[in-house]
């Protein structure tokens, strides 16, 4: 067996005068490590600034909404390309009204700089866009921003505003003189889908009717009467939590900032964030069990 000696740090040196030089190095050390640690700081907080308003931008390479700013304009195009209306001599109609939607938490705490910035970006996409298509539109081109708390990172919708109501008139009055065949387009009334609540309360349960349409109209659970649901019990807040169903019918559920929480099966879900119901799911709205199930 061999053993190897310790190495020095510079063996044609004695002790004593390695000691020395040691003792002289350690003020010139102790200053440069002093010196260093304010510019790492530094450093790291410039870092973590970048990163939040790339985030917010949604161009980290994988945000939480799954796109990046230029993904989130190439979605918007495609989605105005399918919405617009041919009509005839009048021309090709484009929606004009952009609905940006943020998520509730990280991307709607972004300053409001932030979020101007974007909807510049997003509006100037979208008129270029139509210009090159030579669409028309039936009003100036806008965007509005909402914060969603069932909206996961960030998305567009386009509309057409306030001629919705109009233009899904217009389209169900062609079909009756043409006798055609029913069929669903974007502006046709998607039917409700009935639910059955069942409500227990105290180990008494009774069962409400709702009705709720895929992708339309939020539902507000609370103590209060004015509430869609209503949940008479002390441990449920006035304004507990809201139900919606997305466009292919699944059933969510968001706390809107209760004081006693809502929960899945015995587990609290943050106060903010939309979650999936599915058959045969216990919804806890405070200390009040809530099953739900559809109807035919």
């Amino acid at each position: 067996m061999c053993l190897l000696a310790p190495r020095q740090a510079n063996p044609g040196l004695s002790p004593g005068v390695l000691q020395f030089m040691n003792e002289e190095q350690k003020p010139e050390l102790k200053k440069k490590r002093e010196e260093a640690l304010p510019e790492r700081l530094l450093r790291r907080v410039l870092e973590s600034m970048g990163d939040v308003v790339d985030r917010k931008f949604g161009r980290t390479v994988a945000p939480k909404g799954g796109l990046t700013t230029s993904q989130l304009i190439e979605r918007m195009k495609k989605l105005i390309d399918e919405r617009v209306r041919d009509e005839g001599r009048k021309g090709r109609i484009a929606p004009h009204h952009l609905r940006l939607k943020v998520e509730w938490g990280t991307h709607s705490e972004a300053p409001p700089e932030i979020i101007k910035d974007l909807e510049h970006e997003i509006l100037a996409a979208a008129i270029d866009h139509v210009n090159d298509h030579r669409y028309r539109t039936m009003a100036p081109m806008n965007v509005d921003t909402e914060v969603d708390i069932f909206t996961t990172g960030i998305s567009v919708d386009p509309t057409f505003g306030e001629f919705e109501e109009e233009l899904r008139q217009a389209d169900e009055a062609k079909r009756a003189a043409q006798l055609e065949v029913p069929h669903r387009s974007p502006f046709e009334k998607i039917p409700d889908v009935n639910l059955i609540a069942r409500v227990t309360i105290r180990n008494e349960a009774h069962e409400l009717p709702l009705a709720l349409k895929p992708g339309g109209k939020r539902l507000s659970v609370g103590r209060v009467a004015d509430n869609e649901l209503t949940l008479n019990d002390a441990s449920v807040s006035k304004i507990h939590a809201a139900l919606t169903m997305n466009q292919q019918g699944t059933l969510l559920v968001a706390d809107t900032g209760s004081t006693n929480g809502t929960y899945i099966n015995g587990r609290r879900i943050s106060y903010g964030e939309a979650r999936q119901i599915e058959e045969g799911d216990v919804v806890g709205f405070g200390d009040v069990e809530v099953r739900f199930r559809k109807t035919e």
